[in-house]
């Protein structure tokens, strides 16, 4: 480093540490950005309120006023940011040991580009995982202390969990969005997509609404039994030729993060779970003056959170 001075050595190993991060970046999308609708976040926090809808147009009788339509206040949303990093120290005597200081870095960064993913994959994952935990689970919770507060606290927006036998709406009605034993066969599935678009598909004042699930998601225990439902052109084990009507019905996709290994959801990709997105990865180098040794880290920010139940159904996963 002879010539270099301490600053210049930083900023060239924070320039190379983006270099390392984004080359040893996976190339295959994390499975959690087929799920959730992502989208940029300019704050601490997003708020809205729910979706009501405005209800049935009524006729209006010729030199009649129009009806008016009922005030109804929706549920409070609220989607936070969290934040999450990593910290680093190489002593002095580690650096001066080393054949190389950016060989030594090069390896630290690559592994955080994989480490980044894995903790976006879990974390988005608990959507599902905790999803019908009696108790709720604080991945669902969106308070930020002295900020804002988020009304459903370790629930979401309605006050129940997000998946849940007991969904209110508007107007007295309550749904179902999870049934806690029901194995995937041929005829559950049937049963559930049944529900799912002629029961649940009711908006907050109970008016139906289009609801049609795409994607049949799974852990990899049950890989083969989706693909026997899914992909085959007559009904699996029957000897009368029976024309399979769940064949491509729906998408089975597979994701390793799912913990429940007989666990099943039936959804649509990218409705009623927002991945927010506030910062991307920010890494950083520097030299502590009084110990001489060398730190590297690594932050960002992203939240999420579920903006509409009635796009996903739960099955044969734990509820404590």
């Amino acid at each position: 480093m002879a010539g270099v001075h301490r600053s210049q050595f930083t900023e060239l190993m924070k320039r190379n540490l983006y270099d390392w991060f984004w080359e040893s970046y996976p190339e295959v999308p994390p499975r959690y950005e087929d799920i959730f609708e992502v989208v940029e976040s300019d704050s601490a926090y997003n708020k809205f309120t729910s979706a009501i809808g405005l209800g049935e147009l009524l006729e209006k009788p010729e030199g009649e006023d129009l009806q008016a339509d009922a005030p109804m206040e929706g549920y409070t949303i609220v989607c936070k940011n969290r934040s999450f990093g990593r910290l680093v120290r190489f002593s002095r005597e580690t650096v001066d040991d080393a054949q190389k200081v950016d060989n030594l870095l090069m390896s630290t960064v690559g592994r955080w580009s994989r480490s980044l993913i894995i903790t976006k994959e879990k974390f988005y994952a608990k959507f599902f995982n905790k999803g019908a935990l009696t108790a709720g689970h604080e991945v669902f919770n969106n308070t930020i202390t002295g900020v804002v507060d988020d009304p459903s606290g370790n629930f979401i927006y309605d006050g129940k969990p997000f998946f849940a036998t007991d969904h209110p709406d508007k107007v007295g009605n309550t749904y179902s969005n999870y049934s806690a034993a029901l194995a995937l066969t041929a005829d559950n599935l049937k049963t559930v997509y049944n529900t799912y678009t002629t029961v649940n598909n009711r908006d907050e004042r109970g008016e139906i609404i289009e609801l049609i699930p795409d994607t049949l998601l799974i852990p990899p225990a049950l890989n083969f039994t989706a693909k026997e439902i899914l992909n085959s052109t007559l009904v699996p084990n029957s000897m009368d030729n029976t024309v399979n009507v769940l064949a491509g019905i729906v998408d089975a996709l597979q994701w390793s993060y799912l913990t429940d290994t007989d666990g099943w959801f039936l959804g649509k990709r990218k409705f009623g779970l927002i991945a927010t997105q506030r910062l991307d990865v920010e890494l950083d180098f520097w030299v502590d003056e009084t110990s001489k040794d060398m730190f590297a880290s690594i932050y960002t920010r992203f939240g999420g959170c579920v903006t509409n139940w009635r796009y996903w159904v739960a099955c044969s996963i734990s509820s404590s």
